[in-house]
């Protein structure tokens, strides 16, 4: 399984911290965060930052990126403020 981490503005919005996904792709991982927290519009988490295993995905295919099992998925935005 795939351990999914939710911080920032996914955390405050949602009052979602952790939750466990099936591996696949980020496009099915994505879906299935959604089906089971309806209320995290999809856009959401396409704007966040994604990092697996710490390292950060940016190409732009990254919705068929592979996420294993076992693997460490974070989604956060980063903020500021003065």
């Amino acid at each position: 399984m795939v351990t999914v981490i939710f911080y920032h503005l996914l955390r405050s919005r949602y009052g979602i911290d952790e939750m466990v996904v099936r591996p696949g792709t980020l496009r099915s991982v994505i879906d299935e965060i959604i089906t089971t927290h309806p209320a995290i519009p999809e856009h959401a988490l396409l704007e966040a930052t994604l990092f697996i295993n710490q390292q950060k995905i940016m190409h732009l295919k990254r919705l068929d990126t592979v996420v294993h099992d076992g693997d460490r998925l974070v989604f956060t935005h980063f903020v500021g403020g003065g």
